[in-house]
């Protein structure tokens, strides 16, 4: 799967007019890959209906294998959530906030969550994430004038901000995305100064 994640890394920085090796240093040495087997068993909606909540991945990218179960809703430009039915023999394939924050918002992160199954069913993904090494900062495209020109932009936002620095983005979107945890474990850090950055 890193291969496979690189080879696609490798092809989007040519498609941006980079040397495909561009992102290489700051994953080369320690790239921070894991896969995630997850679980949403069934529930009533009405009582709670959200199997993960709406957000971004902190990394490159993340592949993402579904069984025949639906759930995962991408959200669209205009706010609309989009089902990412499963396809037999295929991966989702979100765009993480490294490549957002690397091509200043030409490439979006993809917003998206899991919402349950009904009662009596369950839903099983598997998902592999390609990241950076923790001590890097990421680095910024010198796009095509007529990429550029498209290019929106880092997200700014006050609740969910973003930071070069990887090892603190990876902080932020844990912290983020299981808040419990968060709470119980790591409180102190929860309103805390980003250590090493600020925010885009």
């Amino acid at each position: 799967m890193t291969k496979v994640a690189v080879r696609l890394l490798r092809a989007l920085a040519e498609a941006l007019a980079q040397s495909p090796d561009f992102f290489e240093p700051i994953y080369r040495d320690a790239p921070n890959q894991h896969i995630k087997v997850i679980r949403y068993p069934g529930s009533d909606a009405a009582a709670n209906g959200q199997g993960v909540g709406a957000h971004k991945d902190s990394g490159f990218l993340t592949f993402v294998l579904q069984d025949a179960e639906e759930g995962l809703e991408i959200e669209a430009q205009d706010g609309n959530w989009i089902k990412a039915r499963p396809l037999q023999n295929s991966f989702v394939v979100n765009i993480g906030e490294l490549l957002e924050l690397a091509t200043n918002g030409y490439l979006r992160a993809t917003v998206h969550r899991v919402v349950v199954p009904p009662p009596g069913a369950e839903r099983l993904s598997v998902a592999f994430f390609l990241g950076a090494q923790h001590d890097a900062t990421v680095p910024l495209l010198t796009l095509p004038a007529a990429l550029a020109a498209e290019a929106r932009g880092a997200t700014s936002d006050p609740d969910n901000p973003l930071f070069h620095h990887v090892g603190t983005n990876y902080l932020k979107g844990r912290l983020r995305s299981h808040p419990d945890v968060a709470t119980r474990h790591y409180s102190d850090l929860i309103d805390a100064q980003a250590p090493f950055d600020t925010a885009v």
